[in-house]
């Protein structure tokens, strides 16, 4: 079962983390070529909760889990408080500051208003966080951190 719930962990870590590079790149590349663009650029920024959403709680559910299962480690680790604060600042950090970010960018390509140039910076800094924060946790969990 702890091999099971460990490739599980891993197989959503390198989703979530596969999936935040990509619309990294892709998103930007997508809005400089303005509104020609926007419908696909919609689709892809609208399907991110139908991706992230089940990666980020396979990733949830199966370190829970690997915790439960565990004889080794338990709740007092930090790299497990590590990966916990990862999952629940990136559910504050997407409602609160990247979906709003993301619509701008929307909006900016579709010619609705918004400078294009200024929409793609904010979202790549996002989306640099977003990554940055998932790639923290990774590291918590490699080097085992706290034990």
């Amino acid at each position: 079962m702890n091999d099971a719930l460990l490739f599980l962990h891993i197989l959503g870590a390198a989703g979530w983390i596969g999936g935040g590079l990509y619309a990294y790149f892709i998103v930007p590349r997508l809005a400089k070529q303005g509104q020609e663009s926007s419908g696909t650029l919609a689709v892809i920024t609208g399907s991110a909760d139908k991706y992230f959403g089940p990666v980020a709680g396979l990733v949830l559910f199966s370190g829970i889990g690997l915790v439960l299962e565990s004889d080794a480690y338990g709740w007092s680790e930090p790299f497990i408080w590590v990966g916990i604060g990862v999952f629940v600042l990136s559910a504050i950090w997407q409602p609160l500051v990247a979906s709003k970010v993301e619509e701008r960018l929307l909006r900016a390509v579709a010619g609705a208003g918004g400078e294009v140039g200024a929409a793609i910076s904010a979202s790549r800094r996002t989306g640099l966080f977003d990554i940055a924060i998932v790639l923290v946790a990774l590291w918590a969990m490699v080097v085992k951190l706290g034990v």
